[in-house]
């Protein structure tokens, strides 16, 4: 009975140590992401085309594509397969930029550092294309 209380123990003592070790490395970076500032994009500059964009920081990862048409966003796709996971928040988030038609949503609830990271990401598609 000893030796299974002494295993017990040591299994135990296991999970605590990788729960520790675990937990800083899954939110490392998100400090930075929930600071993140999303700036509004003036559309009248941006040229029509379908534009890539990318955010990454910890394991928010966000690259997309912006369709632009007549200087409104037709468009926001996640094309980062690592974000499968959220196909339901990035439906979300797709419709309110769309609702927007701006980088600068309303967070999606639950949801705040994804919502932040794909709007980093949104915003980084929209001004690397804006015209001169």
């Amino acid at each position: 009975m000893k030796k299974f209380f002494v295993i017990l123990g040591a299994v135990l003592g296991g999970i605590l140590v990788a729960i520790l070790v675990s937990v800083p490395l899954l939110n490392a970076g998100m400090k930075d992401v929930r600071n993140l500032v999303i700036s509004d994009v003036d559309l009248t500059k941006v040229a029509d085309g379908n534009f890539t964009g990318s955010y990454h920081k910890g394991r928010w990862t966000y690259n997309v594509e912006v369709k632009v048409s007549n200087h409104r966003i037709e468009s926001v796709k996640c094309t980062d397969s690592k974000m499968e996971p959220f196909a339901e928040f990035n439906k979300k988030a797709e419709s309110e930029f769309l609702r927007r038609q701006s980088p600068k949503i309303d967070v999606v609830a639950g949801a705040t550092i994804h919502t932040k990271a794909f709007s980093k990401a949104v915003e980084n598609a929209l001004e690397s294309e804006m015209t001169k």
